[in-house]
Parts: structure tokens; sequence; C-alpha cells
């Protein structure tokens, strides 16, 4: 009794206005106590009962929310708050809606019969605010219950301890280095199609190498440093010797380390992503040979441009939409990235020029745990070369398994095959085929996740039963629980979130959503700003102050994302561009001189006034003047609020 008790005193979600915080926030005996308790909650707790009380409102939405349902639910939720198993309650949901969308309807539902915990009370919670005779597909009371039980699976929390990633990693490392690839049947027949489609691959002139926009590991993310610490190996001047490396050369520091750095990111409830930061050297040439290599393979005479295309997931979902009715099925794998070998890379491309490109672009040991590891993978998550070389590899496995069984080549996504990272789409007939192919090479498929009977598909973030689309909305990879203070990066994500709130037709749940965030400050420069006054509404939809991030493209030369201008008279007017006041800004004694200098000179060359002064600065140090004259571009933000750290510093009213 206790217990139980303690269990209805737990912890509520901080929701403003929520039907189910408005039940709880009533005068009642022992709301003192429950606000004390809250208050000595984990933030992670606090972060899984807001986003608790935004998934009831998803729910609820449209529908009478009575005592009875609210009571319910947050009866579930003090529960759940009081016992501290929220990847329990978590796992629950994934189970009951696994069955739910299986199936199609609620009444087929084989969580019924199910004994683990949390299963039965989120069942009669449900049941209580939607009659189970109305879950069927397709309904707005389907995609409702959906989008609640899956509402909570992408929350971080109860990430899994280090120093079991550590030892994950370590186990996937020595599963793969175990393999025998030249005993494998299937690796001389992948070879055969892999001189077929790289055999006359060459890097050619211009290459134009960049730097990524993620962290390095000797550089971090500033561009400034990336650019001090570009150099090149021996082993890369070799294998690269094709390539215009003058520049790399003039800035040679020596013989740099070919060692990257691993760091665990959470990625959803329970789970972490592994993600090695590359060499800054390393990451400005892999940016270079994954541009030409995409370029290759996108030419419209090549044979992957019908299996494989890298810049958009559409292909994938057109197909998931058909998979049922034109017999298709759909494969997903775990840790697809850190399974690729280098082993198998190296059997696959042995004899073809693009052999030395990857050698001499791969990192071959990474920090781990404080320790210098060797890696058996290709190239983990975070080389530029992982997603392209990881798709290529599953394209040849669709197509040699389309070849052995249909005695013909492949049409791509006319015959039904395609894929898009580690999500593939092949022929129902096929299928069993394809998965022995990728068991033997060391692949795990995941089987929840794999379909290739029934009614149900699911590829790159859509589902479909019976072949219609099961609308949701999915809860962002981050907590929505914040401080009083943010970051500028929250306006994109709240205003994404709003945005796909809205298209779904959850309008409580974007209400409650904003009016949260309303109270909240976010910090641009050393000034502070009211959360709203950086969004721009537009009668439907809400997007950061400032030139949407969607307009802009990225610029090789000059290393920043542009916004490509109409005519040179769009520059008229700009001569009091921001790097004509640089010299009257606060900046430190030792190095207003040299500015000073570099700002002078460049204005006595008549550099265009569309520069900013950190480009001015930056290129006129290394002596760039050429690209000071520029293009017609316009220099804007690298991130998804636009200009706002750069430009809208006058137009924001401080708090």
């Amino acid at each position: 009794m206790g217990h139980k008790s303690a269990g209805k005193e737990g912890g509520l979600p901080p929701n403003p206005g929520s039907a189910l915080c408005s039940r709880v926030q009533r005068p009642k005996p022992g709301l003192m106590r429950v606000a004390t308790s809250l208050s000595r909650l984990p933030s992670e707790v606090e972060s899984f009962a807001f986003s608790f009380g935004l998934g009831f409102e998803l729910l609820m939405q449209g529908r009478p929310c009575s005592q009875h349902v609210v009571g319910s639910f947050r009866r579930l939720l003090n529960n759940v708050c009081g016992s501290g198993d929220l990847l329990g309650f978590i796992d629950a949901c994934s189970l009951v809606r696994s069955g739910l969308v299986s199936s199609g309807s609620w009444d087929a539902n084989p969580s019924k019969g199910e004994r683990r915990r949390w299963v039965r009370g989120l069942c009669s919670a449900v049941e209580c605010a939607i009659p189970g005779s109305l879950i069927v597909h397709p309904s707005a009371e389907f995609n409702a219950v959906a989008t609640f039980l899956g509402w909570l699976k992408r929350l971080p929390v109860c990430i899994r301890p280090e120093h079991e990633s550590v030892d994950a990693y370590y186990a996937s490392d020595r599963r793969i280095s175990r393999l025998d690839f030249g005993s494998i049947e299937w690796v001389p027949m992948l070879r055969d199609i892999w001189v077929e489609w790289f055999g006359s691959f060459r890097i050619t002139r211009p290459f134009l190498a960049r730097h990524g926009s993620g962290s390095t590991a000797d550089a971090g993310r500033i561009r400034h440093d990336k650019w001090r610490s570009l150099s090149i190996d021996p082993v890369g001047h070799v294998c690269m010797r094709d390539a215009s490396l003058e520049h790399i050369h003039d800035l040679d520091l020596g013989a740099p380390l070919r060692c990257s750095k691993v760091v665990f990111v959470p990625k959803q409830a329970g789970k972490d992503r592994t993600i090695c930061m590359e060499p800054a050297w390393l990451q400005y040439l892999q940016q270079g040979v994954a541009a030409q290599l995409v370029a290759f393979t996108h030419d419209f005479r090549h044979p992957l441009n019908m299996l494989v295309n890298i810049f958009s997931q559409e292909r994938n979902r057109e197909l998931c939409a058909w998979a049922v009715d034109r017999g298709l099925a759909t494969i997903d794998l775990s840790d697809a990235s850190d399974s690729v070998s280098w082993s198998l890379i190296r059997e696959l491309t042995k004899g073809l020029p693009i052999a030395r490109y990857l050698f001499g672009t791969r990192s071959t040991s990474t920090v781990l745990d404080g320790r210098v590891v060797r890696m058996s993978k290709f190239a983990p998550m975070g080389s530029a070369l992982c997603f392209p070389i990881e798709c290529f590899v599953f394209a040849s496995i669709v197509e040699l398994a389309h070849r052995i069984h249909y005695g013909r080549a492949s049409r791509g996504h006319l015959s039904g095959c395609s894929v898009y990272g580690d999500d593939i789409i092949c022929p129902s007939e096929i299928y069993h085929l394809v998965v022995d192919i990728l068991t033997s090479l060391g692949f795990v498929v995941n089987e929840s996740k794999s379909f290739s009977s029934g009614s149900y598909r699911e590829s790159c973030g859509v589902e479909y039963s019976h072949g219609a689309l099961i609308t949701t909305v999915k809860h962002p990879r981050s907590h929505l629980l914040c401080q009083e203070v943010v970051s500028p990066e929250w306006i994109g994500l709240v205003s994404d979130l709003a945005n796909s709130l809205y298209m779904a037709g959850y309008f409580r749940c974007r209400r409650q959503l904003l009016r949260y965030f309303s109270e909240k400050r976010v910090r641009v420069g050393s000034r502070l700003a009211l959360f709203m006054d950086l969004m721009v509404f537009d009668g439907e939809h809400c997007f950061p102050v400032g030139q949407p991030y969607a307009r802009t493209t990225f610029d090789r030369l000059i290393q920043r994302s542009v916004e490509r201008l109409w005519s040179c008279d769009a520059r008229v007017g700009r001569a009091g561009s921001d790097y004509v006041d640089y010299q009257s800004t606060n900046v430190r004694r030792d190095r207003s001189v040299r500015i000073s200098d570099l700002v002078h000179t460049a204005t006595k060359r008549c550099v265009d006034p569309k520069w900013s002064r950190t480009a001015v600065v930056a290129l006129a140090k290394y002596g760039h003047w050429d690209l000071l004259a520029g293009d017609d571009v316009q220099v804007v933000g690298q991130r998804r609020t636009g200009r706002l750290r750069y430009t809208l510093r006058r137009r924001i009213r401080p708090v």
C-alpha cells in the first residue's frame, strides 16, 4: 500500500495548460508534497513526464477529455515515474505498437495476453480514451494511438552506461575481424559486380575537397582550426597523387596520425550511437573523394543510378507504399555502418583504382576509452565515405541476389530494388537469399523491422499497412524540457516539430508546445531575446527569423553556406557591410593591429562588400585575393537558424 500511494504522488509533467496537468494542479491534499517531490526528481524523469503530457494531448486531439480518462493516464504516469522504470514502460509501448501496426486493428493486438509489466495498464488507459472497435486502419483514431505509443521511443532516456557501449564496440569489432572473406562463396561474385560498377572510376581534376560541418578529432568544429590542421602523410600523398593537392603540400606540417576518436551520443531510449570523429585532414580528403564518387554513380548512364539515390529517401518511400501490391520486402539492419569490414572492402576493390582512394583516406586506428586500438571496420559513422560505401555494398548484395534468382541484371527501382543506407527494398522472392548473403558477410538483420509478408511495411521512416500510410509524428531525438535560457538551435527544433504537428492535425499538442516555449529566452551572442520574438508565423507554419536554411547551398571554394543572387544589381547599396565596421569592434589589443591591416589592405584591393569580416580576415590571411573578388554570392549562417547568430542582433528585443 505504501508503494501504491507513493506512485500516486509521483512526478507529473510540468506542461502548462495540459488537460493532464490541469487535473493534478488543482488544490488537493498532498499537492505540496507532489511539487516538492518533483523538484527532487532526476532530469530524465522530468523530461519523460513532460513528453508524456504532450503525448496525452496527441491522443486526445478532437476527443472529449473526461475525468475518468484523465485519471487513468494520471495514475499510469505517476506509477511509472514513482517506480523509475521508464525504459520498461517505453518497451511496453513498443510491444503494443508493433502488434497494432502489424495487424491493422486493436482487437487483434497480441499484447492483450501479455503479462509483461505496464502492458495491461497501458492498454486499459488507451481503451478508456478511445474504444478499441474504432482503432482500425485507416482512421484518425488508429493514427492517434500509433503516434501516442511511438511518441516516447526516441526520447533519449535510460541511455546505457559508457562502459557497456565500449564493450559493445569491442564485441562488434571482434565479430567482423574473425570473418574470412576469402572463403565465402559470395565474395568473388560481388567483386565482379564492383568491377563492372567502379572499374572506370578515377579521381579527376579539379579535386575540390572541403571540410565538413561536424567536429573533428584534432581540430574540433571551428573551421579556422581545421584549416590550420590541414596536412597529408606519405600514404595519402601516394594514394591521391593524381588529384590536385598543391595547396595541401604548401600547408604540410609533417606526417599526421591516422587516428580517429570514438564518442557515444544518445540515439533513443535505451540506445546510443557510436560516432568516430575523423582527423581534420582526413575528413578534408574524404569529402573530396565522396563528392566525385557520388557524382560518378549518379550519372544517368551508371547502373547504380537506378539502385541508390544518396540525396533522397523518396524512392524508398514510394516503393514502400507499393510494397504489398507489388510483392516487395523491406529489410533493416542493426549497426550497419559498424559492420562494414575493411577486409570485405579490400576484397571487393582488389585491383581497382578506387581501392587506393579508400585506403588513402581511411583512419587505421581510433581512441577508445583512453586507449588506441586498430579498427577492423572500414569507416564508422563520422567518415564522409561511410554512407556512400555502405549503400554500394548493400546495393551489390541485392543486385547479386537478383541476378542469381532471375538470371539477369536488375533495373533498379523499376525491378523493385532500392537501397538507402541500411534500409533495403527488394522483391519478396529474393528476400531470404538477400538475408543469407548479408548474414554470411557479418551483417545483422533486424528481424523486428524487416518484413517480407503480411500487410505491414516500414522503410526510411514511413509506415504502410494494407497499402495505406500510417500518419504519425515522431518525438525529436532530444529532450523537449529545457532550461529558462536556450541556444538558437532550439528555434529550428521547435519550429520543425510545431510544423509537423500542424500538418498532422494535432493542434492541441502544438498549442501546448508553443505555450511552454513562449516563456523561454534565447541567448544570441551576449544578449537575450524572447523565444517567440525570433519566430515568424505565416498562418500555417512557423520558422526562424531570417532566411530559411533550405534556400542556401554550400560553396566549396569559400567553405561556407551561401545564398545565390540572381543578378549583380542585388549587391548595390551594400557598401556598409559588416567587415568595414570591424575596426571599431572590441578586439584584443594584440590582434587589433593585425586585423586592421588586413581589413585596410582588403579595402584597398576593392574587395566585394558582400563578404563578412570573418571571411575577409580568413581569406586575406592566406592570400586568397582572387576569392575575395568572388562570384554573386551572399554569405549566410551555416545552421538551421539561418543568419540568426550573425545579422539579427539588431532586430531582437532585449529582455
